[in-house]
């Protein structure tokens, strides 16, 4: 045993993991990732339902909700440029096991605040992390899913992200209005906590413990995936041994400026776009959709009903996004998605009747939705172990510049040019990201990790072949 994890390499580890037909492991895997995300997202989204049914107790503009809803994006930003450099350098499973925990703490104290800045105060560490986790959480879950079905278990456990997202109009709509903003978020405190429990039992990630120089540990890990494969598929093919390399063993650490050198610049930059274009319209939907509803004279219960319908697109949306993503890859995933958000999100902005804003604003964000996945799957491919953390936590950082911009531009001018400011500021931010994923995004679908990250070194493809001979 002693040779075999001296011999342990990440291609080696790769290979172990992709070979593995799809089991209850991966089930439970995504099981856990998923309902964590569903929580997480519920506790977040009900936010702007909180802040919608408080202008009137608090005494305060729509301008108001844009500032305290960028300082907790702001937070997110911070927390996912952080934390993801953090995951790469402590390891995966104690970031997303201890930011969960400190998660739920702050957002359940959002309920005692009795002033809108000390919700701000609170809010911004809740959103930090809530980002910390959106740095690690989908590294983690790329380092351990084969590659052939990554994309359609991406979109599987985004789907529970759509979940929170639709449920937070029921929870709002069923809890505000009997027993009040302040136990609509201390309700949602248990789900992360035993979210956390659940998370406690994973693995780390074996790429991960390799990189750390961590090789018994890393077989330890793929030898207790393996059997637990195996006891539900069956007898498994035989692992790939590959010889051993100097340069897979490296166990360097990552330096974030790296993302902006020569290896990295075209697909960071085309990442940075991608993510800015996504989550700024994503969260300008989502935080101000029942403000623009109960604004255009819509109850604030109507427009909470309304948005039950809006955000019951989500769900389709994720769960087909991981399927799309494998049949028409993830850079045209994301064309398709931007093209599509923009299209709808102007016939959004002109609606007038119940029915067209239900039906346009569906669509908005069932193809929102789409585009999540599809980033969410891309974004760790592109990059090496030491790395992908933080190039993900960052690339995340920029969708929330993106969402902070969009919601102080939208806050200040709504009282002018009320939700036809949607498409007049989204529209070109979508247009321009689309192009540059077009021109910049490499095709990554069905490839293993070690051939879609940029910047690593690569072995020879005769020598693979010779190796698997």
């Amino acid at each position: 045993m002693q040779t075999r994890t001296q011999q342990l390499t990440i291609g080696e580890v790769s290979d172990r993991l992709d070979r593995l037909p799809t089991s209850r492991f991966h089930a439970k895997i995504l099981i856990i990732a998923a309902l964590s995300l569903l929580f997480d997202t519920l506790d977040t989204a009900v936010t702007g339902f909180v802040l919608a049914s408080l202008r009137d107790t608090w005494h305060f503009d729509v301008k108001t909700i844009g500032i305290v809803s960028a300082v907790g994006l702001s937070g997110y930003l911070v927390g996912s440029a952080i934390c993801g450099f953090v995951a790469d350098h402590i390891g995966r499973k104690k970031t997303i096991l201890f930011t969960l925990i400190l998660y739920s703490v702050f957002s359940a104290g959002r309920g005692l605040s009795n002033t809108v800045g000390v919700f701000a105060f609170l809010n911004f560490f809740t959103w930090f992390f809530v980002g910390a986790e959106s740095s690690t959480v989908p590294t983690y879950l790329a380092e351990l899913w084969p590659a052939r079905t990554r994309g359609k278990l991406v979109g599987w456990m985004m789907s529970f992200f759509g979940a929170g997202i639709a449920l937070s109009s029921v929870w709002a709509l069923l809890i505000i209005p009997t027993l009040g903003w302040r136990w609509a978020l201390f309700l949602t405190a248990p789900f992360a906590l035993i979210g956390g429990v659940m998370r406690s039992t994973l693995p780390e990630s074996p790429r991960w413990l390799i990189r750390a120089g961590r090789p018994s540990d890393a077989e330890a890990v793929l030898l207790r995936i393996e059997g637990e494969v195996s006891r539900s598929s069956g007898p498994l093919l035989a692992a790939v041994i590959q010889g051993q390399s100097g340069q897979e063993l490296s166990t360097r650490r990552a330096d974030p400026r790296e993302l902006l050198g020569a290896a990295y610049l075209g697909v960071t930059l085309m990442l940075w776009a991608a993510w800015f274009a996504e989550y700024g319209v994503l969260y300008t939907y989502q935080i101000f959709l029942p403000t623009i509803l109960s604004a255009e004279g819509h109850s604030i219960v109507k427009s909470f009903r309304y948005s039950v319908v809006i955000y019951s697109s989500v769900i389709p949306g994720y769960v087909l996004g991981g399927y799309v993503v494998e049949w028409l890859d993830r850079k045209y995933t994301i064309l398709l998605s931007f093209v599509s958000i923009a299209a709808f999100g102007t016939l959004f902005g002109y609606s007038r009747s119940p029915t067209q804003i239900m039906s346009f604003a569906g669509l908005t964000v069932f193809f929102l939705s789409l585009g999540s996945t599809a980033i969410y799957t891309y974004t760790p491919e592109l990059h090496p172990t030491e790395i992908r953390a933080t190039a993900m936590g960052i690339a995340s950082a920029w969708g929330r510049v993106g969402a902070v911009t969009m919601l102080l531009v939208f806050g200040h001018f709504f009282a002018i040019l009320g939700k036809s400011l949607l498409f007049l500021m989204i529209d070109p931010v979508l247009i321009v990201a689309a192009i540059v994923v077009l021109c910049f995004g490499p095709s990554t679908r069905g490839k293993p990790l070690q051939e879609t990250q940029l910047g690593a070194p690569r072995e020879p493809l005769s020598g693979r072949r010779a190796k698997r001979k």
